[in-house]
């Protein structure tokens, strides 16, 4: 396996990138390449399709995180090869210059791959790594994609970051909890005095 593509932008502009990527080669929830679920309804004709939810970051950021990538890269927990291409998107828009509101559900979807990515699902039945060696692809993905996040300080998103860090460092039950812990800490708002 190649070693996934690391956008030179940050933000938005990393998308501009995305044809650096083979992704009609690479497996994900719904196959290998672009696969068509539906038409005339935007939700199903980015599920199926790894660059066009990335690229749906632009117009709907959150139906191309919900619908998109949730539900290609890290369908139920399960990730795949596909996914660890993806991921230095993901890092690299999340890094960027770009509103909480996008950032921080982009840092939990790093965490949720960081937990499926952490161990193997037998048969793809439940959630982990789905395919030969996605375990270690996804994780070495991650590894490289997290450098670009140390800039962001926010004590919740740096606690995030820090529990995937330490999760890519040893895969424990107990990590995993903190990084759903983490993640949960980030998506609640904080207290307004």
């Amino acid at each position: 396996m190649d070693t996934p593509y690391q956008p030179n932008g940050t933000g938005f502009d990393a998308l501009d990138e995305l044809d650096h990527v083979d992704w009609s080669r690479l497996e994900h929830s719904y196959g290998q390449g672009v696969v068509a679920l539906g038409t005339g309804d935007v939700s199903l004709a980015i599920a199926g399709d790894v660059s066009r939810s990335l690229a749906a970051l632009r117009a709907d950021p959150s139906l191309a995180i919900s619908n998109g990538l949730y539900s290609n890269i890290c369908h139920q927990g399960t990730v795949y090869q596909a996914t660890a291409y993806a991921v230095p998107f993901i890092a690299a828009v999340a890094a960027g210059d770009v509103p909480d509101e996008i950032r921080v559900p982009l840092l939990a979807l790093l965490g949720d791959i960081s937990i499926g990515g952490s161990h193997i699902a037998p048969d793809g039945s439940r959630a982990g790594a789905h395919g030969d060696h996605v375990d270690v692809l996804v994780t070495k993905s991650l590894a490289t994609s997290m450098e670009r996040l140390s800039t962001i300080r926010t004590p919740r998103l740096a606690a995030l970051i820090q529990a995937i860090h330490s999760l890519l460092v040893q895969p424990t039950d107990a990590r995993r909890d903190a990084v759903e812990s983490a993640i949960d800490a980030a998506l609640t708002p904080p207290a307004t005095p």
